[in-house]
Formats: structure tokens, sequence, C-alpha cells
């Protein structure tokens, strides 16, 4: 039923999900909430006092995740690749900036 794995100490514990993990970089990236869930605790703390390492450490974790490369912090890949989480949030990060743009450029 639910995806697991051995950890170091031989005892199974439940995969992290693809998709939560997704949507946590897509939506608070710059908090490293994402890094927090995926077991990156330290990481994740670091990633909250520079704002994502001033928004190109969480730009590069969220190619990552759309590209599924992104392991937990015990090197396992994340389950559940979840291509249609990946086509949204790919789909808002196109759509957004350029309706922000088309919005200012009518004057607001």
């Amino acid at each position: 039923m639910y995806d697991v794995t051995e950890n170091i100490f031989g005892t199974e514990e439940e995969k992290k999900s693809h998709g939560t993990a997704l949507l946590l970089c897509f939506f608070f990236g710059a908090l490293g909430i994402h890094r927090i869930y995926t077991g990156y605790i330290l990481l994740g703390i670091i990633q909250l006092l520079t704002g994502g390492g001033f928004g190109i450490w969480s730009l590069i974790d969220l190619i990552s995740l759309w590209l599924n490369k992104f392991k937990d912090s015990n090197g396992n890949c994340l389950s559940e690749y979840d291509e249609i989480c990946v086509a949204l949030t790919v789909i808002l990060a196109v759509i957004v900036p350029i309706v922000s743009v088309i919005y200012i450029g009518k004057g607001l």
C-alpha cells in the first residue's frame, strides 16, 4: 500500500511523496519547507534564513523536482512521480509571469 524503504538502522520508513515535495517547493521554496519535509533539516533552515538561497537554490530544487532528480536525505528517490503536478506547476510558472507582464503593461 505505502512505498517504504529501509533506513540505515534496518527499519522501514515511508518514502516521501514527489507531489508533496514539488508543491511545497513551488509555493514555499524560499522557506525551505520542501527540504525539511524530505529530511534535510539543516539545509531547510539555511534556505529559510537565506530566502531559498536568494531564490536561486529554490529554483534549482524546483527544476530537479520537475526532472525527478531530487532525493530525500537517505538518498532515496521520491515516490509517486506525479506528471499532473509537474505539468500544473510548469504551466503556473509560465502563465503567472506572462499575465503579470500583460496586466502591468495595461497600466494597472
